[in-house]
């Protein structure tokens, strides 16, 4: 029981490219081939933007090609707090929170992608009591910003899931799943058919500024570029000094099934996409378009497949749904997530002319495309939807394995009591 569902189950196919050889110029380069890097260079291209992305590895080889597949818009803050908090861009941050589900299923109509798509709504389930005045304050706000988002009672959420584990919820119906892969090497098609130059297996040995452009060595050649987006999320710090120190990398796991019988998919999920729960420490469910149910969670601290946590998502997903306690778990596969003090994500820029993007904290389908668009947006010098805003950098920073051991003992108390994350 290992390997990623997704490159078992991926449609698109893998784009040919060259690895990046010689010396040569471009506008804009970016860092990083997952959906926030592809993103960027399909904006750009399409704007008659010369532009040259440069993927260490294969696309989605990172958390594009590893997460759950949701499909979530806005962010852990209702729009109103999220005005409060950005103050005279906050409007700005709504909108590009607000449509960044749409960005995606419109990219996938666009250029055909074959990802899957599925959009009946997400469900944010409480999973006690106490956890449903957050979701109550939240639905509220969206509601009152026009957004499609409902409350959910006890009843209602357990019609939607086939769960009565749930005390209530909400959905939002912006929401949807996809094939994450597919749509990563969809996205990749599509920036290349527009223009853009992409290289995979070209990984960035080192990033500096000499004269008017960057440079980006690589072991076969120089990039110089008068703009850099870099996109590496949680997979890359070595390239911009402190960077790492803007975020914390944990590790989620995930689990899949073999495909349910026709009998036990009508109880699983039958009115939704896909659900996450409350608790800080969340679960992600979802099904496949092969019905296999997969569930993901957070992992050990070292990234390594552990099998007490296999079967501790076992234990939850059967808890959930009975009707699965007899499959069989196929795949099994983890990734990192890039984690901001407040659970935010940033487009920052660390030196002028280069542009960062790190800290989906978990929703990075919806959010790494439209902040992909957003720095393809800032490089064109247009106004973009998401402010420059630096990361806060993480205290105590080289002590952040120890930090991280503790935040989740402290988290899985709260979660035990019933505590609602936001």
């Amino acid at each position: 029981m290992l390997g990623n569902v997704w490159h078992d189950t991926a449609k698109e196919p893998t784009l040919a490219t060259d690895v990046y050889r010689g010396d040569t110029k471009t506008s804009v380069a970016v860092v990083g081939g997952g959906f926030a890097g592809l993103s960027a260079a399909l904006h750009l291209a399409e704007a008659g933007i010369d532009c040259c992305l440069l993927e260490a590895g294969v696309f989605g080889e990172g958390a594009s090609g590893r997460n759950n597949g949701q499909v979530i818009p806005g962010l852990k803050l209702g729009p109103e707090d999220l005005r409060h908090r950005y103050g005279e861009a906050g409007n700005a941050v709504v909108e590009t929170a607000s449509g960044a589900a749409d960005l995606v299923f419109d990219l996938i109509e666009k250029h055909a992608i074959d990802c899957d798509p599925d959009r009946r709504g997400w469900v944010r389930a409480a999973h006690s009591a106490i956890a449903m005045p957050a979701i109550e304050k939240q639905a509220r706000q969206w509601e009152r910003h026009g957004a499609p988002v409902e409350l959910l009672d006890q009843t209602q959420i357990a019609q939607l899931l086939g769960s009565d584990r749930y005390v209530g919820g909400m959905i939002d119906r912006r929401a949807g799943r996809l094939q994450p892969l597919s749509y990563c090497r969809g996205l990749a098609r599509a920036a290349q058919s527009e223009g853009a130059q992409l290289h995979q297996n070209s990984p960035v040995l080192s990033l500096s500024r000499q004269g008017d452009h960057w440079h980006l060595k690589t072991d076969q050649g120089v990039l110089r570029a008068d703009k850099v987006i870099l996109a590496t999320g949680a997979y890359s710090d070595h390239l911009v000094l402190g960077w790492s120190k803007s975020f914390m990398t944990v590790h989620a796991m995930q689990i899949a099934s073999a495909p349910l019988s026709s009998n036990v998919l009508k109880s699983v999920l039958p009115g939704a996409s896909a659900l996450s729960d409350t608790r800080k420490l969340a679960n992600a469910i979802r099904l496949d378009a092969d019905g296999r149910i997969i569930i993901s969670g957070r992992g050990p601290l070292s990234g390594r497949i552990d099998d007490s946590v296999v079967r501790q998502l076992v234990r939850t997903i059967v808890r959930l749904f009975p009707s699965v306690e007899d499959q069989d778990w196929t795949h099994v596969w983890a990734g990192k997530i890039g984690i901001t003090m407040d659970e935010l994500p940033r487009l920052s820029s660390p030196q002028p002319g280069l542009y960062g993007i790190v800290g989906f904290n978990g929703r990075g389908v919806a959010m790494a495309t439209a902040f992909g668009k957003a720095a393809a947006q800032h490089c064109m010098g247009q106004s973009a939807g998401f402010p420059i805003v630096d990361a806060p950098k993480v205290p105590f920073h080289t002590l952040r394995k120890p930090i991280l051991a503790a935040a989740i003992a402290y988290y899985r108390t709260r979660d035990a009591l019933g505590i609602a994350s936001r």
